[in-house]
């Protein structure tokens, strides 16, 4: 008789949507300048690490003073985020969620600029009311090997 195998535990379709509902929510959420409401969809102590600048926020209000920072470099323009290719792994009491972004401007003409694209990892959790927040995200510009 073979060894037994440990229960893996899946994403199940529910969580599925969830998941792709929380992030429609957020980018709106940020895309809309709605900051607080945005910084409210990470945990207190949720991190946000842009490794390819060396820049690490950690909890709210430090994530709110740093977007309300970078505000002048939006102004006249409207910002989309653009998220595919989710991975989405049960992991620990939550998930951890890898994808693409895409970052598009488009001023008053409608002329689109197109920033670079990255990879970022999430780890995303249930608070005690049940919604999902997240708790650390890791932004890697995307580059080619050397």
């Amino acid at each position: 008789m073979g060894t037994p195998v440990a229960a893996v535990r899946k994403v199940t379709a529910e969580d599925y949507v969830d998941i792709l509902s929380f992030y429609a929510r957020q980018m709106h959420l940020l895309d809309g300048l709605r900051l607080e409401e945005y910084a409210d969809t990470f945990t207190p102590d949720g991190v946000v690490d842009h490794a390819h600048r060396g820049e690490r926020v950690a909890g709210r209000e430090a994530m709110l003073a740093s977007m309300r920072a970078a505000l002048p470099r939006y102004r006249g323009v409207v910002v989309r985020h653009w998220f595919d290719h989710l991975v989405i792994e049960p992991s620990g009491d939550g998930w951890q969620v890898t994808y693409y972004s895409l970052v598009t401007r488009t001023d008053a003409a409608g002329k689109v600029e197109f920033e670079p694209t990255f990879t970022v990892r999430d780890e995303l959790v249930r608070d005690a009311d049940g919604r999902i927040r997240t708790r650390s995200r890791v932004i890697h510009r995307d580059k080619p090997d050397a």
